[in-house]
């Protein structure tokens, strides 16, 4: 086997017919390019829907697909057991509600291959805006791989779901934490940040569709708390935010945090942590619905424009650009 991809399921049924044909289509560019792929899912508390379509993707004669069904686990926990099952030296994910593209995957394989542990892509995330009670419309947003640099990538998630590592990276650093709910892929690659130096590919990674179910919404108190204790494990002082005090409290002393400055700890979880976080969450809001007023209002136009048809004659015009702006 040349690259593994790891899928976890859970209450996946609206998302299973255009992942799988998506899975199907990338499996044969894959094949067709001279490398054997390996399909892992992880299968957690398995509908009767979700067996009979993965009975179906079994007897696909283009790749080999591997299938684990268990009771429900975290995502990082059934990312581990998809790890320990594959036979890959190349390893990736894909989210049943994303899609991910053949090119990508293949120059990512053929970057390890030549030597790099850690490879990250850039990616598009189409997310849903809303306009009142009635008009909704998607909106695509591309993201640059950026150069990188190591402190950049100690502080945030890089290239969103569609990284790929070697096996020799994931045995050195260990498993991703199965505490995190949200955050472990962010968690795992601060580790491998802290390790080795990763590499930008020029291929998309693929398309991350931003919808209300997400587990990473900003809405979850969690997300915060989780980004937090990645922080507090490094010492990166600089970096932690006000959160949900009992959570973070919670979270930090649970998972074995070591004792934290005490001034860390007054702002965490001391007298006015919780009147802090809610001026924190509040201001992080109003700041996010001025950006999205701001986006909104530059691509209505842009919508109208492609729903009308009149884009070629824009461009003629020198008014818009041939393809739709990002």
């Amino acid at each position: 086997m040349d690259v593994a991809l790891i899928t976890s399921l859970y209450r996946s049924e609206r998302y299973l017919a255009r992942y799988t044909a998506h899975v199907l289509d990338v499996g044969t560019q894959i094949k067709k390019a001279g490398l054997e792929l390996e399909l892992i899912i992880v299968a957690n508390d398995a509908s009767d829907e979700e067996r009979a379509v993965i009975e179906r993707l079994v007897r696909t004669p283009d790749f080999t697909v591997r299938v684990t069904y268990v009771e429900r686990e975290t995502l990082y926990a059934s990312w581990n057991r998809g790890v320990r099952g594959s036979s890959a030296p190349v390893i990736g994910f894909w989210n049943v509600d994303d899609v991910r593209t053949a090119e990508g995957i293949i120059e990512g394989q053929r970057i390890i291959q030549q030597g790099c542990l850690y490879v990250y892509f850039p990616a598009d995330i189409v997310r849903t805006e809303k306009i009142g009670k009635l008009l909704r419309f998607k909106r695509r947003i591309h993201y640059e791989a950026l150069p990188y640099e190591r402190t950049r990538f100690t502080q945030t998630m890089q290239g969103m779901s569609f990284f790929m590592f070697a096996r020799e990276l994931y045995e050195r650093i260990g498993p991703f934490d199965e505490h995190f709910q949200i955050a472990g892929d962010m968690e795992w690659s601060v580790r491998a940040a802290h390790d080795t130096d990763f590499c930008a590919a020029t291929h998309d990674g693929g398309t991350f569709f931003l919808h209300g179910e997400n587990l990473s919404s900003i809405n979850n108190p969690r997300l915060q708390v989780e980004d937090n204790v990645v922080h507090l494990r490094w010492k990166a002082w600089e970096n932690v935010r006000p959160a949900k005090p009992d959570l973070m409290r919670a979270c930090w002393t649970e998972w074995g945090g070591a004792a934290l400055p005490e001034e860390m700890e007054q702002k965490l979880w001391g007298e006015g942590a919780f009147e802090r976080w809610k001026n924190w969450q509040h201001a992080y809001r109003r700041h996010r619905l001025r950006v999205q007023i701001s986006e909104i209002l530059r691509a209505v136009p842009r919508w109208m424009i492609d729903r009308t048809g009149t884009r070629p004659l824009f461009a003629r015009l020198g008014i818009v650009h041939s393809k739709g702006e990002h």
